[in-house]
Order: C-alpha cells, then sequence, then structure tokens
C-alpha cells in the first residue's frame, strides 16, 4: 500500500498547481518542500494570457485578476517597437505582472481549500523505483523517512534531485554570460508600468511592482562576460543602469531592496518521464529569462500532466497516455528555448554586427504589423496546438458564451478538470464515462464564423480539443476515455 498517489518534489508554483489538478483528478497527491519558508523575492512576474486562461478553467483566474497589474503588450528582445496583446482572441488580451511570491501564495491557499497535504522542511535526498511505486528518501524536522508514492513528479527547479537520482539527462549549455536585476525603489520612474530600453551599449526593463518599486533588469554590454559569483551590490546595478539608459531614475538603496544575477545557461531533460519519475517545470528545462516564459511554460506542464497521470493511477488511461505528456509538452519548451536564444542573439550581441542586427530586426519589427502578431499570439501562449490528424483537433478551445448550458462560458463547463462532450446539434448517451465526462448540449452565444459547421466538440481537461465533428458522428470515445465503467461502478473489460 502506498503513502500517496503522487509525490510531487518541489514546493514552487508549478509543483502545487500540479498537486491542485491532481487532486482534481482524483488521486491523492502530497507536496514534499525543502525550505522551511517561502523566499521574500520573487524570481517570475508575468503571466501570459494562456496560463490566465488555465486558472480560469479552474474558476480562479479572478483570485490573480485582483491583484495583478495588466499591461496589454509585451516585448520581443527587449526592442522599443512592443507587441499589442489586445486583439488577441482570449478574454485576457494582456500581460499580468503579479511577484512570484504572491502567486504562490494564492495557490498555498488553494492546496489548503482542497486539502492537499504540503509538508515544509522534507529535503528528498534520493529514490528506489519499483515495480509498483517509488520509495523517498526524505529529512525531515522528525528524522529520516521513507515516503512512497505510486508516481513520483520532479518539480524542484534546475537542480533537481529527482532528475539527478531518475539518471535522466539535461542537455545543454551552461553560463556564458550574466546580467543584473533587482528589486527597488524609484524617485523618478518611468511614466508607464512596463518599459523596454534599447541602446548602443546594453538594454534595460523596467516593470511596476506597486507601493513605488520596480524590477529593474539590466543587459550591460560593458560587463556582459564577467562570469562571477560575487554579490550583486547596489552600485553594480546603479552603474550598468546610467551607463545602458543614461539615467539610474532615481534609484535608491533600501531595506527591501533585493538584488540577483541571472545568467544564459540553456538545458533540457533528455526525457521528461523515466518510468514512475516524471517531471515539469525548471527539473525539465531551463532558459535565460527572454520575456518571462519559464513560470507561464512551467504551469503548463503541470496542467497538461495532471489529469493524464490521474487517468494512469485510476486505471482508465487508454494506451500511450501518459507517455504523450512527453511527446506534446518537449516540442514546446523546446520551442519556448529556441525563441528565448533567438532574443539572446538580438540584445546580448556587443559587437558592431550583433548591434547592427538588433537595430535592423527592430525596425523590420515597427513596419511588419504581421510579424508583430504572430510574435504576440506565439509569446501569450495561445498558439500551442498538440499533433492532431486534423484541426482543429489538438488546438486550446477559446472561452465561448454557452445558451442553455449549466454554464455560461466553455470554461465555466471545465471546472471539474474533466472531458466535456459539448453537443450543439444532438446529445449521444455516453453514461459509461460519467466518473470522467460531462456531455452538454447547447448554444453558442453570438456570431463565431469559425465554427460555423461545427456539431460537437469533444473537449480535454486542459482545454484542448481531442475532436470535432460536423454532423451526428459518433464521437472517439474510447480513444480518450479508455475504457467505459460498468453497472458495478468497475471498468469494462
Amino acid at each position: 500500500m502506498t503513502d500517496y498517489d503522487v509525490a510531487v518534489v518541489g514546493g514552487g508554483p508549478v509543483g502545487m498547481w500540479l498537486a491542485a489538478e491532481l487532486h482534481r483528478g482524483g488521486v491523492r497527491p502530497v507536496v514534499l518542500e525543502r525550505r522551511a519558508e517561502r523566499p521574500r523575492h520573487s524570481k517570475a512576474l508575468t503571466i501570459y494570457p494562456r496560463t490566465l486562461e488555465q486558472f480560469a478553467l479552474r474558476g480562479l483566474a479572478e483570485r490573480w485578476l485582483a491583484e495583478g497589474t495588466p499591461v496589454p503588450s509585451s516585448h520581443f528582445a527587449l526592442l522599443k517597437n512592443r507587441l499589442d496583446f489586445s486583439f488577441l482572441d482570449t478574454r485576457y488580451p494582456y500581460t499580468l505582472f503579479l511577484p512570484q511570491r504572491r502567486t504562490e501564495e494564492l495557490l498555498q491557499d488553494h492546496l489548503a481549500e482542497l486539502g492537499v497535504p504540503y509538508l515544509r522542511q522534507h529535503v528528498v535526498t534520493g529514490l528506489r523505483r519499483g515495480d509498483t511505486g517509488v520509495d523517498l528518501d526524505v529529512d525531515s524536522p522528525q528524522g529520516t523517512a521513507v515516503i512512497r508514492a505510486a508516481y513520483v513528479a520532479g518539480c524542484d527547479g534546475a537542480a533537481s534531485t529527482v532528475r539527478a537520482a531518475a539518471g535522466i539527462d539535461f542537455a545543454g549549455t551552461p553560463d556564458t554570460w550574466q546580467t543584473i536585476l533587482g528589486d527597488i525603489e524609484l524617485a523618478d520612474p518611468p511614466p508607464v508600468p512596463a518599459l523596454t530600453l534599447s541602446e548602443p551599449g546594453g538594454s534595460a526593463y523596467l516593470v511596476a511592482l506597486g507601493g513605488g518599486r520596480y524590477r529593474m533588469a539590466v543587459i550591460d554590454h560593458t560587463t556582459l562576460y564577467d562570469l562571477t559569483d560575487r554579490p550583486v551590490t547596489f552600485e553594480d546595478l546603479r552603474t550598468s543602469a546610467l551607463r545602458v539608459a543614461g539615467t539610474d531614475f532615481g534609484m535608491r538603496e533600501t531595506p527591501g531592496t533585493w538584488l540577483s544575477r541571472v545568467g544564459n545557461a540553456t538545458r533540457q531533460a533528455s526525457s521528461y518521464r523515466a518510468g514512475r519519475v516524471l517531471l515539469a517545470g525548471d527539473a525539465a528545462h531551463i532558459h535565460y529569462p527572454a520575456g518571462g516564459q519559464g513560470l507561464n511554460l512551467g504551469l503548463q506542464d503541470a496542467t497538461n500532466l495532471a489529469w493524464k497521470l490521474a487517468a494512469e493511477i485510476r486505471g482508465w488511461a487508454p494506451p500511450g497516455l501518459l507517455d504523450s505528456y512527453h511527446a506534446e509538452r518537449y516540442p514546446v519548451a523546446r520551442d519556448v528555448i529556441d525563441d528565448a536564444l533567438a532574443q539572446c542573439g538580438l540584445f546580448a550581441n556587443p559587437g558592431r554586427e550583433g548591434i547592427a542586427l538588433r537595430d535592423r530586426f527592430d525596425a523590420i519589427l515597427g513596419a511588419a504589423p504581421a510579424l508583430r502578431r504572430e510574435l504576440a499570439v506565439r509569446l501569450s501562449g495561445l498558439a500551442v496546438r498538440y499533433p492532431a490528424a486534423a484541426l482543429p483537433a489538438g488546438q486550446r478551445v477559446p472561452d465561448l458564451s454557452l445558451r442553455n448550458a449549466p454554464a455560461a462560458t466553455i470554461f465555466g463547463l471545465l471546472h471539474p478538470a474533466k472531458f466535456v462532450l459539448l453537443n450543439l446539434t444532438s446529445a449521444p448517451a455516453s453514461a459509461g464515462f460519467a466518473d470522467r465526462l460531462t456531455v452538454v448540449h447547447a448554444e453558442l452565444a453570438g456570431d463565431h464564423p469559425e465554427w460555423a459547421g461545427t456539431g460537437a466538440v469533444l473537449i480535454r481537461p486542459d482545454g484542448y480539443i481531442a475532436w470535432s465533428s460536423p454532423g451526428d458522428e459518433a464521437p472517439p470515445l474510447t480513444s480518450w476515455l479508455g475504457r467505459e465503467l460498468n453497472e458495478t461502478g468497475g471498468f469494462r473489460r
């Protein structure tokens, strides 16, 4: 008998969201966090539209919207010609800035509501895999212990103990340059909540955190290749800001000032699964935080993995479903990594050639609205599509309004994290899947030409379309939902 169905190692945003989604899938997770308390300062700030949509799939988006700062644009490589998000086909056409610490607090509150155990000061030191489960060696305040789970999810960051213990390669490149950043008070801040600067000597990025505090990141070509472990000082940041931006924006060193370095190490796990061990977030991929995509990538890993792993544990997963986690998410992370590398090639290239390339690309970007739109859609996360035989299968489902339905919108139907069979013409019976499928007969509210001729659509728990049909064709339920239930609640053979 296992202690838990899934031991989630790492209690940051990705681990907590994964545990919440696993709980919704009907299994028993536990979160093991090595730290005694949450760090005071936040690595990440940026929440993109698709991540907000995934919170909305569970009815939680308003918790983030109530506190975050929406900005209707973003940037590519810190260039002057910004990417407008306002045209995006979503209820959240903007970048939302909210410190990661607050996101973690909101997620931990949600775990408490669900009753998912979150154990601090539980340091995983090793693991042993068997045919029916995994034994984790854990150092805790009560001493050493062994926690047994059917599966283990490593969400324990770039230096993942779980990944190393499972023998999964973390291929890539180490730091070859570094930049500095800090959370500081500004007496003379810019007039906008987010500012990007691209100058001959480097680039800079400022984001308002509230209360007169700003996140300032500086890519200073003068010091770019000075690799060092020396702590960043206030004067380091101020000097680089003056050199790149020509002003320090009235920087003031206060007791709450936080300073750090970030390098361009770029790595990806060769496999996101090794038997009963799976990886998500920074344990699976790291890159320079160009565009602030890392947190979003990890949270979306978790949404993809959770329902598949829950299906495997509950015994109804069709063959290959759990392996599709790697098949679907590995290419998405590879695309984000390549995107980050491309941005680094533009802003972290101090030679004349690099500066000319950056300026030329910025001019092209300014003159090409179609290119700006394409980059905006990609950065937003809305362009992710999982391989499928034909469109629209594999695409995200938009949150369309409904008439004569038990919820006002499509996302409202997905709150329980089940499949949804949305019938816009007829409503075939599917009683054999009642534990994992909601069948709804409804009408679309408003005019949606792109949905003309759609009679039915099968939507995955993570909000992607599994199948659609223009007529009364029977949906391929067993291909996605596995075995039906019998009259006694067991699975049919």
